[in-house]
């Protein structure tokens, strides 16, 4: 859903870029053409060694950018496999540029690929496979989905050109 700054965000209290969760990663996404760009700025709640993210916090932040792409695309689905190659640390306090992408789609799969920068450093790399799901798998949670959910179609398992 597009809130009214023009950011980005799953629902309001996603872990990633929700603006209403207090242990959030405070992730602000917006769409630009095909891709999802992004930046965040990790601070001591986020913290693993001694002035360095948590892997754990750069792959949420990847992670999130990635599904992010889905609205894009309007297409439900979840990730099925995410793969990171963690290159340098990730410093607290610094802005990072995040940038996510479709790299392709066969039926329900949809490959895609992130990265994470420090200016031109290249922090973290992702590849992932996301599946197609019909909206009645988030439904099952019992919460409300987000108005901008109930449009999208549901998914495909006809092979679809990318």
């Amino acid at each position: 859903m597009i809130r009214e700054d023009g950011f980005l965000e799953h629902h309001p209290n996603c872990l990633g870029c929700g603006s209403e969760n207090p242990a959030g990663m405070g992730l602000r996404m917006r769409a630009a053409e095909d891709r999802i760009v992004a930046s965040v700025r990790f601070d001591r709640r986020q913290e693993g060694a001694p002035g360095i993210a948590h892997g754990g916090a750069v792959a949420t932040v990847l992670d999130d950018a990635l599904g992010s792409v889905l609205m894009l695309l309007r297409r439900p689905a979840v990730t099925a496999n995410l793969n990171i190659d963690y290159r340098q640390p990730a410093y607290l306090g610094r802005e990072l540029q995040v940038e996510a992408s479709c790299t392709g789609i066969d039926g329900r799969k949809i490959h895609l690929h992130g990265v994470v920068r420090d200016g031109e450093t290249t922090i973290a790399e992702a590849r992932a496979l996301f599946l197609g799901v019909d909206l009645e798998h988030f439904r099952r949670s019992g919460e409300p989905l987000p108005e901008t959910w109930e449009g999208w179609p549901e998914a495909r398992s006809a092979p679809a050109e990318r």
